[in-house]
């Protein structure tokens, strides 16, 4: 009776030491410079988020914005991550410009955004502009256009030098 209860000890300590099965360690990670909200738990889910939004399978290196904002920076991309939390209740709002990439046809590093409001964002980039709304589900959050994708006008051409017309006498 005894070696089975060692052996379920043991199993258990061998779970504990695993990590809830992640393959990702952030053992490296500084938490009192990552802002108030942050912890371990919270930190290895927006890794791992993160992971899957930029296509990157190797150590990422986090950046605390302020603000609860963080960017996450690996394999030649980036992506900024905000975490908010209501009542205890905590989930990370995607990067906008992941959404804004497809609608604008443009390249998420050459999208530029301003946050309007708490739940607004405005990307530019390419000659384009658009507003993203922030929705919340039970599920998590994503963006959604919220505008008609504008096409930034061009600039008038500067007019030509007036070349005066010779005159005859």
């Amino acid at each position: 009776m005894n070696l089975i209860r060692l052996s379920v000890v043991g199993l258990g300590v061998a779970f504990l030491g695993a990590g809830c099965g992640g393959r990702r360690s952030n053992s490296k990670v500084d938490f009192s410079q990552m802002g108030p909200s942050i912890n371990s738990k919270r930190y290895a889910n927006l890794e791992k988020i993160a992971a899957r939004d930029l296509k990157c399978d190797v150590e990422l290196t986090p950046q605390y914005l302020g603000e609860n904002r963080y960017q996450m920076i690996g394999c030649n991309t980036e992506g900024i991550y905000e975490l908010r939390c209501i009542m205890g209740q905590c989930a990370w709002i995607p990067d906008v410009r992941l959404r804004a990439e497809f609608d604008l046809g443009c390249a998420k590093s050459d999208l530029q955004t301003s946050k309007l409001d708490r739940v607004t964002e405005g990307v530019a980039g390419c000659g384009k502009r658009a507003t993203y709304r922030l929705l919340g589900s039970g599920y998590g959050y994503s963006w959604v256009l919220n505008s008609v994708v504008a096409q930034d006008e061009a600039p008038a051409p500067a007019p030509a030098d007036e070349v005066p017309v010779p005159t005859t006498l």
